[in-house]
């Protein structure tokens, strides 16, 4: 299964709580793409996290 994690801050990216979740579902054999909210700069950046949304079985936002 492919999860989307999106980090809205750097703390919730950097988060052990949320670092151990993640491992976590990647040990199970999940596929987990990552993406920074933080990060995101220009229109192509948003056209690129709506891709992965519409890539992702599941998705998380981590507040």
């Amino acid at each position: 299964m492919k999860i989307l994690s999106i980090y809205r801050h750097k703390a919730s990216a950097e988060n052990p709580d949320v670092q151990k979740i993640v491992a976590k579902l990647r040990d199970k054999g999940h596929e987990v793409v990552e993406f920074n909210l933080f990060d995101a700069k220009t229109d192509a950046d948003y056209d690129k996290l709506i891709d992965l949304i519409w890539e992702a079985d599941k998705t998380i936002s981590w507040w």
